[in-house]
């Protein structure tokens, strides 16, 4: 699959990238603002960031604009930046959540994330087909350290929240958080004790994915809250901006109950505001919206997609899946850290109770994860053209591939971002109706049904 993909670039560090193709993404980004306009750059902890990082720059001087180096942060911290200085834009070179082999760029012009236009352009760009502006004088970068400033912010928002008696136990995946993110939530609740795992920067990642969205990479915090007798655990991903978290009894939250508590955690202040919601969640979470007094607004599922939502509608919160969680006070960005603080101060005035009783409150759900298909491009525009044709008695909508209503539920069927596939999501109303929707869907797609109902049987471990 291509480098580039809807709304960033992501490929294998050794094979697809260089530090040649660095260096003309940062000179096709600098010829996109005006000569001196600032450009905050910085980058995750990978082998491979601090010389894809220096290319970068490299290009941006050769476009003539004032490069702020940052340095290694985590990407929250580097969007903060970018507003704090007002800069014309900002680069990230990361891979997320991606295992280590993976590199990558995430950018911004102006107020809002790549469209794909945007990332067409950037491809121009690096094969030397996008028009050369004039020559403009090469400048030098310089260097900022905007991590007091961030955490002064963060204190000054949470400065009033009540000390929980127990501990928080944090796992930071040897990611970009390593070694900042317990000093400053104890900076910001100095009156509550955080303890981390995990926590120290590792290029590698210590051979594991930083993937907070993966149950199988929480096993070691959820058992360390249990050992710590800790009221809460928080996890983040390679570079920052995605969070997860785990109950005081070692159950890790679903992204429903996470969106749940978040939503009723801002429940007093919804009424008359939107809420953007990536379109593979529960259809619980857009009922528990409206019952807040939100509207809630469907989007395809993808960071830049959201947030591009939250601008336009001028949401107040925004969530995905993956464990991205936007507000209002970040511009309708996501910030793990900010998110956290929020889970953390609705904890602390939530009159005792503890975190696995907020958890309990989220309606259930009766839904899968992706079930994946390995198909080629040509294969998948097939079998949606035939999902389409099949059930068109039935409401259907297009935001992320097809969803497909039924009365006692929903399917959705969409094209993978990340590889050559079709990933299928299901909700009925309880276990054994999602089990006939699944069987039902599978007979109408006579070459995928089979694996289909081989994944579903995995994922629900039947």
């Amino acid at each position: 699959m291509s480098i580039y993909k809807p709304c960033d670039i992501r490929g294998c560090a050794a094979r697809e990238l260089s530090p040649e193709l660095y260096r003309r993404w940062g000179r096709t980004l600098g010829q996109q603002v005006k000569a001196g306009a600032k450009f905050v750059v910085g980058g995750d902890v990978r082998a491979t960031t601090s010389e894809f990082l220096a290319a970068l720059i490299d290009g941006l001087c050769e476009a003539g604009v004032g490069v702020v180096d940052l340095g290694t942060l985590p990407t929250p911290m580097i969007y903060y930046a970018k507003q704090r200085l007002a800069a014309a834009g900002c680069a990230i070179v990361t891979a997320s959540h991606n295992p280590a082999e993976v590199n990558g760029l995430k950018w911004m012009v102006g107020q809002s994330p790549p469209t794909e236009e945007d990332v067409r352009s950037l491809q121009r760009g690096a094969e030397g087909r996008r028009r050369k502006s004039g020559r403009r004088p090469r400048t030098e970068p310089r260097t900022l350290d905007v991590s007091f400033d961030y955490v002064a912010w963060l204190q000054e928002v949470w400065m009033d929240t009540p000390p929980l008696a127990r501990p928080i136990v944090l796992d930071t995946m040897h990611g970009a958080w390593s070694c900042r993110a317990r000093r400053y939530l104890q900076a910001i609740f100095p009156r509550t004790l955080f303890f981390a795992i995990h926590d120290t920067p590792n290029g590698v990642f210590n051979g594991h994915a930083p993937d907070c969205s993966q149950p199988d990479r929480l096993e070691s915090l959820c058992e360390a809250v249990y050992r710590q007798r800790a009221c809460l655990g928080i996890a983040f991903d390679g570079d920052g901006d995605r969070v997860a978290f785990v109950d005081n009894d070692g159950g890790l939250f679903s992204a429903e109950e996470a969106t749940w508590v978040l939503l009723q955690s801002l429940a007093p202040g919804l009424p008359g505001e939107r809420f953007v919601y990536d379109v593979k969640f529960s259809d619980r979470i857009p009922e528990a919206a409206v019952r807040f007094g939100a509207e809630p607004l469907a989007e395809r599922s993808g960071h830049a997609f959201i947030r591009s939502r939250m601008l336009e509608s001028k949401a107040c919160f925004g969530a995905e899946v993956s464990g991205h969680y936007f507000f209002r006070d970040l511009a309708g960005g996501d910030d793990g850290l900010f998110a956290a603080c929020w889970m953390i101060s609705h904890l602390a005035h939530w009159a005792g109770k503890s975190v696995s009783e907020l958890r309990r409150t989220c309606p259930k759900v009766f839904m899968t994860p992706d079930l994946r298909v390995p198909m080629d491009a040509s294969e998948q525009r097939a079998v949606l053209d035939r999902v389409r044709r099949a059930w068109r008695e039935y409401p259907q909508t297009e935001i992320d591939g097809v969803r497909v209503s039924f009365p006692d539920g929903w399917a959705l069927v969409r094209g993978s971002v990340t590889e050559p596939a079709l990933t299928f999501r299901f909700e009925a109303g309880d276990w054994d109706g999602l089990g006939r929707l699944v069987q039902r869907f599978s007979k109408s797609l006579p070459k995928v049904g089979e694996t289909l109902r081989a994944r579903y049987h995995e994922a629900v471990g039947s």
